[in-house]
């Protein structure tokens, strides 16, 4: 397993190997070290692993870490979520979270304004039907999915913990969907507020901007 080839490779051969899981990945010294401070740390160490410049990540996937090395290389990024009537699947949120918790235990910063683009990309998209006649231009969400409704609070969490944000009109757009069909525990603006308070480390800046959309979305009824 591979990750995309950058212009680093012109510059000098890996001179350490990833093992992650059943793959052994070449990796450059000069990339990781200075891009996380795991990586320095372990690789300026005096344990075996540094001599042998053998670097093992067990609490990684294969496949998340092609994701990370992808963004230490600055090769291009495909978004973790998915599209259309999927948008935010179980699969495609805990995807992008694992990227995520993998940037973080790596102590590499920076990954999450990335992400926080694909995001807002994703919630721009969804539902968005130019044919449907209920649309008036924040979006019908008429492929939205009510039981991904949690996975939506979930993966903002994470990337506002992550030190990014959305725009205010993303977070504006959001919630007037949400309260589109706001009747009932069912609904998705009550699904939504129902996961946002079971949260077990919800982030303030998140809570405020989703507070700052619900009353502007008050104040304009």
């Amino acid at each position: 397993m591979s990750f995309k080839e950058t212009p680093f490779y012109n510059y000098a051969g890996p001179d350490i190997t990833l093992i992650v899981g059943d793959e052994q990945i070449p990796a450059h010294e000069y990339v990781l070290s200075a891009q996380s401070d795991f990586f320095k740390a372990a690789l300026r160490s005096e344990t075996k692993e540094a001599y042998q410049r053998r670097i093992k990540l067990p609490e990684i996937r294969p496949t998340v870490m092609v994701e990370v090395l992808n963004w230490l290389y600055r090769a291009p990024l495909t978004s973790p979520l998915d599209a259309g009537d999927t948008a935010f699947s179980d699969t495609s949120v805990n995807r992008m979270r694992e990227i995520l918790q993998a940037h973080d235990f790596l102590q590499i910063k920076g990954a999450g304004k990335d992400y926080c683009k694909f995001l807002e990309e994703s919630l721009q998209k969804l539902g968005a039907d130019p044919l449907d006649p209920k649309n008036d231009g924040l979006g019908a969400f008429t492929s939205f999915h009510r039981n991904y409704t949690s996975n939506i609070v979930t993966i903002l969490n994470t990337l506002y913990k992550s030190g990014c944000s959305i725009t205010k009109e993303s977070m504006a757009k959001l919630v007037a969907a949400l309260a589109r069909d706001n009747k009932g525990p069912e609904s998705r603006l009550s699904r939504f507020m129902e996961a946002a308070k079971k949260l077990p480390e919800p982030d303030g800046v998140y809570f405020r901007d989703i507070s700052l959309a619900l009353a502007g979305l008050q104040a304009s009824k």
